[in-house]
C-alpha cells in the first residue's frame, strides 16, 4: 500500500491539509495516517478526499463527546494503549501521537531497542508513526522504522509537512507544501555511503543505482565514504557529477590513482586534508558537511544532542545546511531547527539511498532493488 502521513494540523490556519490531500492523490496513496492533534471540525470524510483514515486521538480526546459524534465512514480511531492496526495488505503498524518523545531522550541505540520492545509484543509490526515534536524524524530498523512526517501546523522546519510510505518497496519520502514559491533551479542530489564490496558481491549494482538516480533526476551524488578505491571513476557514474569521501588509511592508495589520471573530471574528492575530520560540498550554493564516522557518534546521543551536534558542525561552517554521514546500517534523519542530518543507511548491506530534492527540501530513502532469481528448470517427479 502506499500510505500518506501528517500530523498536528491542529487548526490548520492556513488551510494546508486540502492542499497536502490533493498531494497524495497525485502520488497514489491508498490510506492517510493521521498522528494526532487533530480538532473535532477536521473529523471530516470529504477533507480527507474520501480517503480512509487512520487517526490517533491524544489522552483528552478518548472521553470527550464532542469527538465522538458521527465519526465519519472509513475513519478508524487509536487511542493509547490501543495504537496497532493491520492494514488491508497485512503490514502492522502503530498509529500514535507522543512515541517521539522516546526518541527525545534516549540515544538512537536505546530508541531502537524501544522500537523492538513493541514488536515483541506485536509480532510483524513493521513502521511506528508518532507526531508532537512538530519536526520530521526517520529512524530506520531492520525489522520495525519509526517515521514522524512532522507538523501540517506551526512546522519546525520550513512550510506544511507530511511524509508518504510504500510498503511493498519500502521507499520513504518525507516532503511540504512551500509557504511561498522558492525561484532557485530544482535539482537533486543522491546520497550513499559504505559500498565497500558492493562490486564483488553485485556486478550490476552500479548500472542499477545509476538507473534509480537518474529515474529520480538526480544530477549529483555524494558518497559518504567507505568506498573501495578500485570503484573510485565508475563509468556507470558518467553521467552524474559524484563527490566522494575516502579514508585516510586509503589515502596512499589513492594517490596512486591520481598519478595514474584514472580519477574523471567528474568525480571530486571532498577533501585530501583531514580526511577523517569531515568537510564541506558545496552543490548549487547548497552548502553538504561530510563526515563518515559521525554516524558511530550519532547512535550514543540523543535526537536532541544530535541537534546540538549539527549546530557545533554549522557554527564551524556556516551556512551549512545539511550533515551526510555514514558507516551505521541504519538510515536515520532528523530535521533540525537549521540543519538536516542525513545517514543514508549501508549501501553494502542493504543497498540504500537517500535522495535530496531541492530546494524543497523533500527528502526520499529507498534501497536498489535486485533482479529477481532466475527460474529453476522444472523436475518431473518419480
Amino acid at each position: 500500500m502506499i500510505i500518506g502521513v501528517l500530523s498536528d494540523t491542529h487548526g490548520d490556519s492556513k488551510n494546508a491539509i486540502p492542499h497536502i490531500v490533493r498531494e497524495f492523490k497525485k502520488r497514489g496513496v491508498q490510506l492517510i495516517v493521521h498522528c494526532g492533534d487533530i480538532i473535532p471540525k477536521h473529523v471530516s470524510k470529504d477533507l480527507f478526499g474520501g480517503l480512509p483514515v487512520i487517526c490517533a486521538f491524544v489522552d483528552g480526546q478518548r472521553d470527550d463527546p464532542v469527538f465522538h459524534q458521527d465519526r465519519p465512514e472509513g475513519w478508524d480511531i487509536t487511542f493509547p494503549e490501543k495504537r496497532i492496526r493491520t492494514l488491508p495488505d497485512g503490514e502492522v503498524i502503530y498509529v500514535g501521537h507522543k512515541r517521539h518523545i522516546d526518541f527525545l531522550r534516549k540515544t538512537t541505540d536505546q530508541f531502537s531497542e524501544t522500537l523492538m520492545d513493541i514488536r515483541q509484543q506485536f509480532d510483524g509490526l513493521r513502521y511506528v508513526f508518532g507526531g508532537h515534536m512538530h519536526f520530521q524524524t526517520f529512524k530506520q530498523g531492520q525489522l520495525v522504522s519509526f517515521i514522524n512526517p512532522g507538523a501540517v501546523e506551526e512546522a519546525l522546519g520550513w512550510g506544511y509537512e507530511y511524509a508518504i510510505v510504500d510498503t511493498v518497496s519500502g521507499q520513504v519520502i518525507f516532503s511540504r507544501i512551500l509557504p511561498t514559491p522558492d525561484d532557485r533551479p530544482v535539482f537533486s542530489v543522491g546520497v550513499i555511503s559504505d559500498s565497500l564490496d558492493i562490486s564483488h558481491r553485485d556486478r550490476a549494482y552500479w548500472g542499477h543505482l545509476a538507473k534509480e538516480f537518474g529515474d529520480r533526476g538526480v544530477s549529483h551524488i555524494i558518497h559518504c565514504g567507505n568506498i573501495a578505491i578500485e570503484d573510485i571513476g565508475r563509468s556507470e557514474l558518467n553521467g552524474f557529477s559524484v563527490h566522494y569521501a575516502i579514508r585516510a588509511d586509503q589515502s596512499s592508495e589513492y594517490k596512486k590513482l591520481k598519478e595514474k589520471g584514472m580519477i574523471p573530471s567528474n568525480w571530486s574528492v571532498v577533501s585530501e586534508e583531514h580526511l577523517d575530520e569531515g568537510a564541506v560540498v558545496d552543490i548549487n550554493g547548497f552548502r553538504f558537511y561530510v563526515q563518515l564516522d559521525l554516524g558511530l557518534k550519532l547512535m550514543t546521543i540523543s535526537e536532541g544532542a544530535m541537534d546540538s551536534a549539527a549546530m557545533q558542525i554549522r557554527r564551524k561552517y556556516p551556512e551549512t545546511e545539511f550533515v551526510l554521514c555514514g558507516f551505521t546500517r541504519e538510515a536515520i534523519f532528523v530535521e533540525g531547527g537549521q540543519v538536516l542530518t542525513i545517514n543514508p543507511g549501508d549501501t553494502n548491506a542493504d543497498r540504500s539511498f537517500a535522495v535530496i530534492c531541492l530546494p524543497r527540501r523533500e527528502i526520499t530513502f529507498g534501497n536498489v532493488g535486485f533482479d529477481p532469481l532466475p527460474k529453476l528448470p522444472i523436475t518431473k517427479s518419480v
